[in-house]
């Protein structure tokens, strides 16, 4: 069973079923010296996985930066500053692009299926067939007003700059080829 006890301000004791582990809660001064001293730390280089004593790494000063390192540092600073406000523009254009494009094909979308009856539409909306998919309608026009059909148009309804789909390109390239038949379908 573990066991957490506090022993003072500066140590606690984990205690586990096989071993005791003292943690000391040190200042950051402290925690600097201590690291930089103690010959039995060692840390290991990210590159070539080779172990190197602390103490011997000159990894902490006990001195402030000063001087053009101090230049540096600032330039980073607002550098990493312009760099997260830059990164925050990107996400929230990008937010704003992918609304627009949502609703832009929201709108098409609604916009295909009431197409037939909006003013402008050049076909009896009552000759109107929909399929949706691969192409938007079939008209048999004259169907309703003359009892007759006098021609088959194939429609695909595009919104903006939209271009058809590769199926639909074929569908095209076959009905332009004249690639069509009528069969009867008898069980």
């Amino acid at each position: 069973m573990n066991k957490l006890r506090c022993l003072s301000r500066s140590k606690i004791s984990y205690t586990t079923c096989r071993k005791s582990v003292t943690i000391l809660t040190l200042s950051q001064d402290v925690l600097l010296k201590t690291i930089s001293s103690d010959k039995r730390l060692y840390g290991e280089c990210p590159s070539c996985a080779g172990s190197f004593s602390l103490a011997k790494a000159h990894l902490f000063y006990g001195e402030p930066i000063s001087g053009p390192g101090l230049g540096a540092v600032e330039r980073w600073r607002q550098e990493l500053v312009a760099g997260r406000e830059d990164l925050s523009n990107r996400k929230e254009k990008a937010k704003e692009r992918s609304t627009r494009a949502v609703f832009s094909v929201n709108i098409g979308l609604y916009l295909e299926k009431i197409a037939p009856v909006l003013p402008g539409f050049s076909y009896d909306c009552h000759d109107c067939r929909m399929l949706s998919d691969p192409i938007d309608y079939i008209v048999f026009e004259g169907l309703t007003k003359k009892n007759r059909v006098e021609s088959i148009q194939v429609i695909d309804i595009k919104t903006g700059g939209s271009q058809l789909k590769e199926h639909q390109r074929q569908i095209k390239d076959a009905i332009e080829k004249k690639r069509v038949e009528w069969q009867t379908y008898r069980k």
